[in-house]
């Protein structure tokens, strides 16, 4: 079975083994060197993923802008581990809202298996919060958020190198492209606009953080979405994004154009220094 067949049966594993004696042998042979640094990608080796990356525009300086791109992201996730593991936190875009501290306070507490008081935590946060509503391609929405109990209230993007959280409540638009490659399964281009006044073009990460570890290759692949029960009402996503807007879950990759509604009370954000 060739490759993209592999790929597309869901054979993560046999695709990236198949792949890694090919280019041994061809190691000139820059599409199939690409196509490992996506499966590499997909497996969340960014060491390795990287090191094809440089070979690839050592190989062939016309591909150096691209391949930039490509290295942004790498370091983006790596960032994004850093922030998943509370080694660090997030950049946010255009600023730190106003919860950010209880948020990850009652993070922490969820990490402690203190529930109860994580529960206390996120619901005095949420009450303080105007509800998000506007349209998704045409349709009127009230409430926008991740089904991920640790992003719930933002957004992920990927901007150059920086890994970064943006509160729903600061976006007036999003765009996101419809997916066309195999990179699109990864990171899906987008635009996003803020109240603020900020029009971004990004990358959003269409995979929930470190879904490579789960065992399952189809939730590796963005094919499904799993839920980790984390105690009480909250859970950790793996596999593809979801979101719940209005009474609905949607995957990021079924979205393609939110217009919200300013609510009169639009969350100031205090500037990163």
């Amino acid at each position: 079975m060739e490759v993209k067949e592999l790929i597309r049966a869901g054979r993560l594993s046999e695709a990236r083994k198949l792949l890694t004696e090919e280019v041994k042998k061809l190691p000139g042979d820059l599409g199939r060197r690409t196509l490992l640094f996506q499966v590499l990608a997909f497996s969340g080796e960014w060491a390795k993923a990287q090191s094809h990356l440089e070979i690839i525009a050592n190989q062939d300086r016309k591909k150096e802008t691209g391949v930039q791109v490509f290295k942004n992201l790498v370091g983006a996730e790596k960032q994004r581990g850093e922030v998943l593991k509370l080694k660090q936190r997030p950049s946010f875009l255009p600023g730190s809202p106003r919860y950010a501290e209880e948020y990850f306070s009652a993070r922490e507490k969820l990490e402690r298996k203190m529930i109860q008081e994580a529960a206390e935590l996120f619901a005095k946060i949420d009450a303080a919060q105007p509800v998000v509503s506007g349209t998704l391609d045409g349709a009127a929405f009230a409430g926008f958020k991740d089904t991920d109990s640790f992003l719930w209230r933002f957004l992920e993007a990927m901007v150059y190198e920086r890994y970064m959280w943006v509160p729903i409540e600061s976006i007036s638009e999003l765009m996101i492209d419809p997916p066309k490659t195999l990179f699109d399964l990864l990171w899906i281009p987008a635009r996003i606009a803020t109240w603020e006044g900020l029009n971004i073009h990004c990358y959003l990460p269409v995979l929930y953080p470190e879904s490579f570890l789960h065992p399952d290759e189809r939730v590796k692949l963005g094919r499904m979405t799993d839920w980790v029960p984390l105690g009480g009402p909250f859970t950790r996503g793996v596999g593809r994004h979801v979101f719940q807007i209005g009474e609905e879950e949607k995957s990021i990759l079924e979205i393609r154009e939110v217009q919200f509604k300013p609510s009169g009370s639009e969350e100031k954000h205090e500037k990163n220094n």
